[in-house]
């Protein structure tokens, strides 16, 4: 769920009927909703890794309350660095407080 030629998420932006998939924040919701669905549908136990969107730490958060066991950053470490990744952690461990 980290791509999607679906461009809902970008109408009437600058760009938006390019051809080619579109990641980061665009897939994020899209990806979430994913995650809960196989988090109802799977037996206990069976992990999960959020990925698709992650652009925060709090994007990161949402990976996990939707669902996910770990979170893969892609598009946000690009453009972010490896900032975030200290950061989504950070945010991940105060969930479990």
């Amino acid at each position: 769920t980290n791509t999607t030629i679906v461009r809902t998420a970008v109408q009437g932006m600058r760009h938006a009927e390019e051809t080619g998939g579109l990641s980061g924040a665009p897939v994020l919701q899209a990806s979430n909703q994913v995650i809960r669905q196989l988090r109802a549908a799977l037996e206990p136990g069976f992990p999960i890794i959020g990925v698709g969107g992650v652009m925060s730490a709090d994007d990161a958060v949402s990976k996990i309350q939707a669902g996910a066991d770990v979170v893969q950053i892609y598009t946000g470490l690009i453009y972010e660095g490896p900032a975030l990744v200290v950061k989504a952690a950070k945010a991940i461990k105060a969930l479990a407080r």
